[in-house]
């Protein structure tokens, strides 16, 4: 199988060739482009082990933060690479990580001299792949020197697994060379199982989501309203990564009903790609606002009397990593991804500051954390604008019941954690056991 794969790698060569030129000379990939060959400039082990951990982007990266505390409070003889997929994610793992994270580097291409020139380099004992970062190459070369390959925080969404379920052969073959998923949900074991993965090397840990959104728990809402200029006794909805036009339209159109009816109303709105913010914001104006960026905030008191300081009511966040924390002054919260056919985004953020939630009918890549929201009161399922301005209205209008689900929301998030440490305890199990086994085969 694998050598079909890579017949079918090098008979499409011309795409692919052309899709990494363009993506280095265009500027994505123009950052450290060597190392998507695996040239990856790190000093060889020496007295310490390594593990290699995987993500692909901004929300693994977010996901693994708990995960690289735990390991390294649990392995402190071992150091950590971390590698991303995207800049965005790179970026985020060097602001946030480091703490935990002995180097950083960009992901090789699953091509054979590309990732044995990474191995070769790195000298892994453990390749630790997010959710479902499942790369054939890459995979059967770490298992064919004896390092272990780990899934963590492994998920199949009901989308990823129809694919997969057409490519059962493929995938049995691939999870040959998988020692150990730690997984989010008896679903994803189910899944694994089914696409060929023995039970006896699956582990239901839950979701490490549940553990990274407490990271910015603690923000303060008065002094980000301060920050964004916004005042301080007006409601606010913020409203966090939306994806498409159509999605920020009907946003922006129950807005306008809210604003109609509580005319104090302010709006914090932060699309997912920051590439989009002027599209964003011709849109804001075309209804009729005035948005202020968030780099044009706060305003210098001059431009306010000492009576009545100079405030926003629309804010357009576009600057990088500062969403799970905006949460914080949301009197209700909207998360985009799910108006559309696109799966949904993270709610876990919104939850953990104990703000009430509304999100789109298409949840399939977050929906368990939908479900369990819906089943405690704490998150809404709409479809219209109508239904939207509806739903925010009736709780602008109960602060009791905004009081309440403050108190679910932070009770649900609390009760699922624990998952980081889960996966740092079973990676740990099977480093450990790797090696009494070596030991003892010596």
């Amino acid at each position: 199988m694998r050598g079909l794969y890579n017949l079918l790698l090098l008979m499409l060569a011309p795409l692919w060739l052309l899709y990494t030129l363009v993506r280095i000379v265009g500027g994505s990939w123009r950052e450290r482009w060597w190392e998507r060959f695996g040239f990856i400039p790190i000093p060889p082990p020496t007295s310490k082990r390594r593990l290699w951990v995987h993500c692909v982007s901004v929300g693994e990266t977010l996901a693994a933060l708990p995960v690289l505390k735990e390991l390294r409070r649990a392995l402190p003889n071992y150091e950590i690479v971390l590698t991303t997929t995207t800049p965005t994610g790179q970026r985020t793992a060097r602001n946030s990580a480091h703490p935990w994270v002995d180097y950083f580097a960009y992901f090789p291409l699953d091509l054979p001299f590309a990732v044995s020139n990474a191995l070769a380099r790195i000298q892994p004992d453990a390749l630790l792949l997010f959710e479902t970062e499942l790369w054939f190459n890459l995979i059967y070369a770490q298992h064919r020197r004896g390092g272990l390959v780990m899934v963590v925080n492994g998920r199949l969404s009901d989308r990823s697994f129809q694919r997969a379920r057409r490519l059962r052969a493929f995938y049995r073959a691939l999870l040959r060379f998988v020692d150990l998923a730690c997984v989010q949900s008896p679903t994803d074991a189910l899944r694994f199982v089914e696409l060929g993965l023995s039970p006896a090397r699956v582990e239901v840990v839950g979701n490490t989501k549940f553990d990274q959104a407490l990271e910015a728990a603690d923000a303060n809402p008065t002094e980000w309203r301060r920050r964004l200029s916004l005042p301080l006794d007006a409601p606010v909805i913020v409203v966090g990564s939306t994806r498409t036009t159509d999605e920020e339209r009907l946003i922006v159109d129950a807005y306008r009903r809210v604003r109609k009816v509580i005319p104090t109303t302010c709006l914090v709105l932060a699309p997912r790609h920051l590439e989009r913010v002027p599209e964003v914001e011709q849109l804001l104006r075309a209804y009729g606002f005035e948005p202020v960026r968030r780099t044009q905030l706060p305003f210098p008191d001059t431009l306010g009397t000492d009576s009545e300081p100079a405030s926003a009511r629309v804010v357009l966040i576009d600057t990088f990593g500062e969403l799970a924390q905006l949460y914080c002054i949301a009197d209700v919260a909207v998360v985009g991804g799910a108006f559309a056919p696109l799966g949904g985004q993270n709610l876990f953020q919104p939850l953990a500051h104990g703000k009430p939630v509304f999100f789109g009918p298409h949840t399939h890549n977050f929906r368990d954390i939908a479900l369990l929201a819906k089943e405690a009161g704490v998150g809404f399922e709409v479809r219209t604008a109508e239904e939207l301005a509806e739903g925010i209205l009736r709780l602008l209008r109960d602060e009791a019941a905004r009081r309440q689900i403050e108190r679910n929301a932070r009770e649900l998030i609390a009760r699922h954690q624990g998952a980081a440490r889960r996966c740092a305890q079973h990676v740990k199990r099977w480093l450990e056991h790797t090696r009494t086994s070596r030991l003892t085969l010596w």
